[in-house]
């Protein structure tokens, strides 16, 4: 224990701090100058901006703190911050009053107190005269993106990009953090709102508000709602043994911000932009699955999403939002039609071939809107011949035939692409148009079917992007306001949901209003919608035990409705028993997404070609596959052993082999650590979770029995029954995974003494409750009967065969 000495003007008092790190911390803080962007803005933004700041409707006391000007001058009663004074400035009283105690900020219940770290270094700043340097405060993010200049000349143009040779190249930035900044007093506010709306329904039908569900059912719904798995067996006692009064809020919260939520919640938006490896280059689809993941990961704001995705030019590699316009390859009707129904859910593919005949649009309406897609140009041939012809127009023909054998290679990473290099070439009637008002082949000027007329400044792409996005967008916020209703609460206010129209009544007008003005107040934060969704009483009251009504706006939200699990959800809820940290592991396309390979592909793809026929020499190509053999059969070695080199084994005690169970994995894309860590070591390859598969998984994958979606279309998963699922549960591979030596489960088993223990483990793993007193009996007879391990699998085996595990209370 150490003693730290510090003098207050207004109280001598002596701090005991544990331990000397913190001394340390504090002495090199003062030897230095303090960064206000890097060190400070970070802590005000996570510990004061919930209640003062311009986002907040009504500051607490009147007080901003997310300006310069309004940092120091403070509010009518004051200074906050009394420059090269710190302990005469509030705010360093106010942080360091105790928690729990009047004062304190943040408020009890509103966030972490700050650490001693913290509290130093705003101490120290202050003391240094509390400088913000350039900073010119928060912005308020634009609802409608625009581009950065009038003149639009996209860095990726095929004019420029790679010609130059003073282009830098990219620079394979983190995407920016747009975390969740809602306080919890509003998110019950609206949480309530909402609840208020859905129950003058009830009371107009004379039903009763239906009561919440328990703390178990709670926390199996939110892990499987939110980060797509049941909850494991450490996660479930920890929640249930808590007694703090908001833990479902906390619970809520927490899991918003874990992996798991961006691995889940991938495949609402994989299935909506369609990620499929099949229609798409493989390697391109890697980059695109991989965009979507890190927009989640940063909680990027919708608005910027869709017109990141809509805009978007140049290849995979350099921008994965490209995946979005070439999952509709030379298609551009198909695309525009696609683009419209995931973005604003309107049906509008009929109006492609004539007049649409349940609606308002006509085929001259979306054709002229096609043009927007004009200027594209999609590069889907040759790119196996990228380096090949290079060097050949170069005049450069003694290249050997192994080198034409690795530049083909090597070329088909740059074969897909998407330019827009034109921005006056527009799209033109079909050879069959039939109406009166134009001719075939007849070229049509850009213009959207309804809403003000975007001004085209440069790209006509960003113009329709932006009018997609905006606020005045009628459709926009309407949109995906239903499809996160229907994801979380099971029912659409609009069904179909992809089936908008101009007449079409939600069935609660009031409450899809709200909604959508709630995205656009919250700056399209989804994480911050979804917060308030999840803490409703309507997504956490009890399961109704009826079907919903065949009219689906007749249901009263009376009680929850039974879902079944995902193919996705029920994947990942098994493998979660085998392996522990299971969102650490990586699979398919990690090696392609690392910025060393993506810098090696921007390397070889500016290379003169002199210096790529230089450099790639067959001396080096022979090496370069060489170490690829020794690092994979030096990876294969440490797979089947434990730390110690000892061969592991499985349930039954034999020697661990690995199957062929996952041969239709091409693992060339994988990195090797879900092989060399010490906590996979022995578990299949191909055991990640479903979003680390290919997009979609292989067809006779346990994912695809399930009903996952083909993402060749939107919308095309399924929950209905089949013959081959029973087949899977009954005896699929995917059992061997639990079996294995390595086997999280099975590890946790084996340390407990009795069969009575094993039982209620095994009941708690994968039911989320203990067993009753029947569950026992019949459990215990099985344990009498059998073998240990045996007995242990033939109950893990029932569990997961039961419909209380398959479905979602």
């Amino acid at each position: 224990m150490a003693l730290y000495l510090q003098h207050n003007m207004r109280s001598l008092s002596i701090i005991v701090i544990a331990g000397t790190a913190w001394i340390c911390t504090s002495m090199q803080t003062q030897a230095r100058t303090i960064q206000f962007e890097e060190e400070i803005l970070p802590i005000l933004q996570e510990k004061c901006w919930r209640c003062h700041s311009s986002r907040v409707k009504e500051p607490s006391a009147g007080l901003l703190l997310d300006t310069p000007e309004q940092l120091i001058s403070g509010n009518e009663y004051g200074p906050v911050i009394t420059r090269m004074l710190p302990d005469e400035s509030v705010l360093v009283e106010r942080i360091e009053i105790k928690p729990g105690k009047r004062g304190v900020m943040p408020p009890t219940g509103q966030g972490d107190p700050c650490s001693p770290k913290q509290i130093a270094l705003i101490r120290e700043w202050i003391k240094q005269g509390a400088k913000t340097g350039e900073w010119q405060g928060y912005q308020k993010p634009k609802q409608a993106y625009q581009p950065k200049d009038q003149s639009y000349n996209s860095p990726l143009s095929v004019n420029k990009y790679g010609k130059n040779e003073k282009n830098p190249g990219l620079k394979f930035a983190p995407m920016p953090n747009n975390d969740m900044r809602i306080s919890h007093s509003l998110i019950r506010s609206k949480a309530q709102e909402i609840d208020q709306i859905i129950q003058k329904k009830r009371t107009k039908k004379n039903l009763k508000k239906p009561i919440k569900a328990n703390d178990r059912i709670f926390l199996r719904r939110a892990y499987l709602g939110i980060t797509g798995r049941i909850p494991t067996l450490n996660e479930s006692m920890e929640f249930l043994a808590s007694t703090q009064r908001n833990k479902r809020t906390l619970l809520v919260d927490q899991l918003i911000a874990s992996e798991g939520y961006i691995s889940h919640w991938f495949h609402f938006w994989a299935d909506l932009l369609k990620v499929d490896s099949t229609a798409v280059d493989q390697v391109a689809a890697v980059y695109y699955a991989d965009w979507i993941k890190k927009a989640l990961a940063s909680n990027m704001p919708y608005d910027k999403m869709v017109y990141e995705l809509i805009s978007a030019t140049g290849m995979p590699y350099q921008n994965g939002a490209t995946g979005w316009m070439a999952s509709d390859q030379n298609m551009k009707p198909d695309h525009m039609a696609n683009t419209v129904q995931a973005f604003l859910g309107i049906q509008i593919q009929c109006a492609q071939c004539h007049d649409h005949p349940f609606d308002q649009w006509n085929q001259f309406e979306f054709q002229s809107m096609v043009s927007y897609y004009g200027g594209v140009q999609y590069n889907v041939r040759g790119g196996n011949q990228l380096f090949v012809n290079r060097v050949r127009d170069a005049g450069i023909t003694d290249i050997t035939q192994k080198q034409d054998r690795f530049f083909r290679q090597i070329g088909g990473r740059y074969r897909l692409s998407i330019w827009e290099p034109t921005f006056n070439r527009w799209h033109t009637l079909p050879t069959d148009y039939q109406y009166a008002d134009a001719k075939p082949r007849q070229q049509l000027a850009p213009v959207v079917m309804f809403g003000k007329q975007p001004h085209i400044k440069g790209s006509p792409r960003a113009a329709f992007a932006e009018w997609i996005t905006s606020k005045d967008n009628e459709f926009f916020a309407d949109a995906i306001a239903n499809r996160l209703w229907k994801e979380v609460m099971g029912v659409g206010l609009i069904e179909p949901i992809d089936e908008i129209k101009y007449h079409t009544e939600p069935s609660m007008p009031e409450l899809l209003n709200m909604l959508s003005d709630m995205i656009i107040t919250f700056d399209f934060n989804l994480k911050d919608v979804l917060r308030v969704l999840y803490n409703t009483h309507t997504w956490q009251m009890e399961t109704r035990t009826e079907d919903l009504p065949e009219d689906l706006y007749e249901y009263n939200y009376d009680g929850r409705p039974l879902k079944r699990m995902t193919g996705e959800q029920m994947w990942d809820s098994i493998i979660s028993l085998a392996i522990v940290d299971l969102d650490d592991r990586k699979g398919h396309g990690s090696k392609y997404i690392t910025n060393e390979f993506k810098q090696q592909l921007e390397d070889a793809y500016l290379m003169p070609a002199e210096k790529f026929v230089e450099t790639f020499t067959d001396e080096y190509i022979d090496n370069y596959r060489k170490k690829i053999r020794e690092e994979q059969r030096d990876a294969y070695k440490v797979y089947l052993t434990d730390i110690n080199g000892k061969r592991l084994k499985d349930w039954d005690g034999k020697p661990l082999r690995e199957t062929k169970t996952y041969s239709y994995f091409n693992f060339s894309s994988w990195t090797y650590d879900h092989m060399t860590d010490p906590r996979w070591r022995g578990m299949e390859r191909g055991l990640v979770r479903a979003s680390e598969l290919p997009s979609p998984a292989p067809g006779f994958h346990f994912i695809r029995q399930f009903g996952q979606s083909d993402r060749q279309s939107i919308g095309t998963g399924s929950k209905d029954p089949n013959v081959t699922q029973a087949l899977a549960l009954l005896n699929g591979p995917i059992y061997y995974a639990l079996y294995a030596e390595n086997s999280l489960l099975a590890n946790q088993l084996n340390k407990l003494k009795t069969n009575d223990d094993r039982i209620r483990d095994l009941f708690r793993a994968i039911l989320t409750r203990n067993p009753t007193s029947d569950d026992i009996e019949i459990a215990s007879q099985v344990m009498e009967t059998n073998y240990p391990k045996k007995a242990q699998r033939m109950i893990l085996w029932a569990l997961l065969n039961t419909r209380e595990f398959m479905y979602i209370q």
